[in-house]
């Protein structure tokens, strides 16, 4: 077993041991910290190493959990990682103000034969600072529960079937003559107290189906898609959402055709065949899980009485800009309440991420300032590329760094996903560190400029807002590079 010490950043009593098998991935830590520290499900980690076999290091590993993207975690192993008593990581959560100490307190055969991690002491309320004892038993049944729920859903197949006939009801009622794509309704779960938001298409004749956004991960895709001009054409990139489309027979994949076959159904006519999708940002859209088809099989239930309610008089109100009426599911399953949800939206904040130590600031200032100017951007990159670390097909992330002027590439870096504050920062401060000049102004996106406010001004580095015409100009040039230019470049 591994013995590891995990400790709040902001709250140094705040802390937890951790006993975790030996080939524990980092996805599963990711969970036990989760769980171990009351966090919400829907956070997960970067995790930086800042000493390895009892030295300081700079090696990060940025991935998403098991609980996101069924990740293959055979190479990214806690013990391979941290493998001397002493050595030490930090956990970012991602979006969040929260970050953790983990340390190596033993990598030995203990006394415990259980190949279930269990949580053996600690002390502290992460939420509010104080000193509360925990229940050691309340944690590790939440652990045992989590492992039994993650084994048992891994070998459950989808029921595609009822999710199939469900959807040709919901068509049957043309929903979209009732309710337009910005007529949003928020759908609430009462007995797990779980909401989502459903936009229909197909008011416009174009589209046809439903979006599904979850109302944590996914909000924010719905609000860029409603409130935010000049949409960029690589969205989709970043999208978090379930669709439900219908589309002609020559739209579908083999493999969506072959699903509909073997479920015994077929259909007829323009946009009456039926397509589902699960976005991930920074993944290609895979047909949905276990876990995603259950709740689209929830929610189309629900669309058909919404849009049966609409027929019958009900009318989508007035509301303000993030305010959504909502229709309770109660524990009976019947569809009884409707209220208003107001939505508020706090402007993110952004904190220097880099741990830029007097010297290394010291050490930057001393190069000689000059006129160059340079334009910096972290986009996805429009191919995919399969990797042993997920069974998703991945948008590689590329980190660039471009003279204004001559489009002369100074710095170029691929990645991995997800686009987090802390790698976009982390990127930039790697380039500049690697120049032999301080440059006199860096140009960067609108998106960018936020999160990479608090580096700058660490460093003491101008930032200039712009659409970064020359960069523009170098992605369309990458647009035809080759599907093996990942593997080339590392």
């Amino acid at each position: 077993m591994i013995l590891l010490h995990i400790e709040s950043k902001k709250k140094p009593e705040i802390y937890r041991k951790l006993l975790l098998p030996k080939n524990s991935s980092f996805s599963l830590l990711d969970e036990i910290l989760l769980l171990s520290f009351d966090l919400d499900g829907s956070d997960y980690f970067n995790i930086e190493i800042v000493i390895k076999d009892g030295r300081a290091t700079k090696e990060k590993i940025c991935f998403s959990p098991k609980n996101v993207t069924d990740l293959d975690t055979d190479e990214e192993l806690v013990d391979e990682w941290l493998r001397e008593s002493g050595d030490e990581a930090i956990a970012h959560v991602i979006d969040n103000s929260e970050s953790f100490t983990i340390r190596l307190e033993s990598n030995e055969d203990l006394p415990m034969n259980s190949e279930t991690p269990l949580c053996i002491a600690g002390a502290g309320n992460i939420h509010t600072g104080k000193m509360d004892k925990i229940d050691l038993e309340e944690i590790n049944e939440l652990i045992r529960e989590d492992e039994e729920a993650n084994s048992l859903l891994e070998n459950l197949e989808p029921d595609y079937l009822t999710l199939l006939e469900l959807t040709n009801d919901l068509k049957k009622l043309k929903p979209w003559q009732y309710l337009r794509d910005d007529e949003v309704v928020v759908i609430h779960f009462e007995d797990v107290d779980y909401k989502v938001l459903v936009s229909v298409m197909g008011a416009s004749g174009e589209e046809f189906g439903l979006m599904i956004f979850d109302m944590e991960l996914g909000y924010n895709s719905l609000t860029k898609i409603f409130y935010e001009k000049n949409l960029s054409s690589e969205f989709s990139y970043s999208l978090n959402a379930l669709t439900v489309n219908f589309v002609d027979r020559e739209e579908l994949d083999p493999a969506d055709y072959q699903l509909i076959k073997d479920c015994g159904l077929s259909y007829r006519g323009k946009k009456n065949w039926i397509q589902f999708r699960s976005y991930l940002e920074g993944t290609h859209p895979e047909r949905p899980n276990y876990v995603e088809v259950e709740l689209l099989i929830d929610v189309v239930s629900r669309m058909i009485n919404i849009t049966e309610a609409r027929k019958d008089g009900w009318e989508y109100p007035q509301l303000a800009a993030h305010q959504y009426p909502t229709f309770k599911v109660q524990m009976d399953g019947e569809v009884q309440e409707i209220y208003v949800l107001q939505i508020n939206i706090p402007k993110p904040t952004y904190e220097c991420y880099e741990e830029i130590s007097m010297f290394e600031k010291a050490k930057y200032k001393k190069k000689p300032k000059s006129a160059l100017q340079l334009e910096y951007d972290l986009f996805y990159m429009p191919f995919g590329v399969e990797t042993e670390e997920t069974n998703r097909t991945v948008y590689p992330i590329s980190g660039m760094l471009v003279e204004r002027g001559s489009n002369l590439v100074i710095e170029h870096e691929m990645l991995s996903f997800p686009k987090t504050p802390s790698m976009v920062q982390g990127v930039l401060w790697a380039f500049l560190q690697g120049l032999e000049v301080r440059p006199s102004k860096i140009f960067v996106s609108k998106e960018l400029r936020p999160m990479l406010q608090p580096l700058a001004k660490t460093v003491g580095v101008e930032l200039v807002e712009s659409e970064l015409p020359y960069i523009r100009e170098v992605r369309e040039i990458l647009t035809t590079v080759p599907m093996n230019f990942l593997e080339n470049s590392e």
